[in-house]
């Protein structure tokens, strides 16, 4: 008999998938800061089995387990201390940071072998145009600015406007440059001004002055992130940190469930953020949250 349950727990155990008996998926943060705890936390709600976690800068083994980059630094870190069997998935960072990140030859590799994903913080151009159009109806022209080293962003940002039939009005605005005068004109030939996370560009300063032309012309701005909104922006286009713990945990548990890695991708939930102060100053009748969600996720539909 024992020979025979020798074989049996043996067959067993290679009917276990191997992905459950693979090391936990290690969680890096970029830092110990509030978001990235925040975050943190929100995965362990949604993620059923144990996670490791780590604040950079960490000495561990990432050999044959998901890397889970929550953040810039944590994304380059796993890129860069990837190992032949290392799996990673870059989360709670924008689309254009990640691009920057994964275009070295290494990241191009794990992409090309499906060893690399990421769920983005940011939302997809055409959402954000969708949301401008049901902001202002009557838009023709919708304006935005990028860094020196954004030409794909502008191409994007352009193709995407047209395919709507929106004309694009992009300014390019170096950290030498005075906001003042690149802002200015590109808002003044908008009907809307649409800003796009870009590292090079978004400093506090920008931001602020962003927030001052756009009041000064009377020109709807949206944000991508809540607190654009609680500074003046009519509207603010986000996935929260649950929104987005949520996704990852369902990502980390498919691959982990024997599934391969998707790829690279915008969130797919997302909330709205409506200053009502903001709407009503400048004439826009919009309705409650919910149903500016809905009305979204209609014409994303069609």
């Amino acid at each position: 008999m024992k020979p025979l349950l020798s074989w049996i727990l043996i067959g067993l155990a290679l009917l276990t998938p191997l992905a459950a008996r693979a090391a936990p998926p290690l969680v890096l943060l970029s830092d110990s800061t509030g978001s990235y705890t925040l975050m943190l936390d929100a995965l362990k709600r949604h993620y059923p089995d144990p996670l490791e976690s780590s604040v950079l800068p960490v000495d561990l083994s990432l050999e044959d387990r998901l890397v889970v980059g929550l953040g810039s630094r944590a994304c380059d870190q796993a890129l860069t201390r990837a190992e032949s069997r290392t799996r990673v998935l870059c989360t709670f960072l924008p689309a254009q940071t990640f691009r920057e990140l994964s275009g070295s030859d290494k990241g191009r590799t794990l992409l090309r072998q499906k060893r690399l994903t990421a769920l983005f913080l940011d939302q997809p151009l055409e959402r954000q145009m969708r949301l401008a159009r049901l902001v202002l109806p009557t838009m023709k022209r919708i304006g935005t600015v990028v860094g020196p080293d954004s030409e794909r962003q502008a191409t994007e940002f352009r193709s995407t406007a047209e395919g709507l039939g929106l004309e694009a009005v992009i300014g390019r605005l170096d950290n030498r440059d005075n906001p003042v005068q690149i802002l200015t004109p590109v808002i003044e030939r908008s009907d809307l001004f649409l800003p796009l996370p870009d590292r090079s560009v978004f400093n506090r300063a920008a931001a602020k002055w962003i927030l001052y032309i756009t009041l000064r012309n009377r020109v709807p701005l949206i944000g991508f992130s809540s607190k654009y909104a609680d500074a003046g922006a009519v509207v603010a286009l986000h996935s929260s940190v649950d929104q987005i713990a949520t996704e990852s945990a369902e990502l980390i548990g498919a691959y982990q469930a024997g599934h391969p890695l998707q790829p690279p991708a915008y969130p797919h939930d997302f909330s709205i953020s409506v200053n009502r102060t903001a709407a009503q100053n400048l004439g826009l009748p919009l309705p409650d949250t919910e149903q500016l969600i809905a009305q979204l996720k209609r014409t994303e539909a069609q």
